[in-house]
């Protein structure tokens, strides 16, 4: 059985990983089926992000700015933690093949 602690981190991993999917898959399709005239003047990359913030914008502001400075502080760490966990594996498994 899980403890309650890994079962938030798997939740938070598996939710953070798929709104990042999500968020990736959208915004390629999109990219790839639209014209290229369809913003005349702009980056259809730009068009379309500044589009999903204004999506997220109701939520991140109904959160609060302490929330989301919290959330992002947590993100940040996760992938910060993330790389440095994965550096030092690759260290480890170098070390190994020597």
């Amino acid at each position: 059985m899980l403890l309650p602690q890994t079962t938030r981190s798997a939740g938070l991993l598996r939710d953070s990983w798929r709104t990042g999917l999500m968020f990736s898959d959208v915004l390629s399709g999109l990219l790839d089926d639209m014209p290229d005239d369809a913003f005349p003047g702009e980056s259809p990359a730009d068009v379309l992000i500044e589009m999903l913030t204004g999506s997220v914008r109701p939520v991140a502001e109904a959160a609060g700015a302490e929330t989301v400075r919290a959330s992002l502080a947590l993100v940040g760490a996760m992938a910060d933690k993330t790389m440095s966990d994965l550096r030092r594996a690759l260290e480890i498994a170098r070390a190994r093949r020597c």
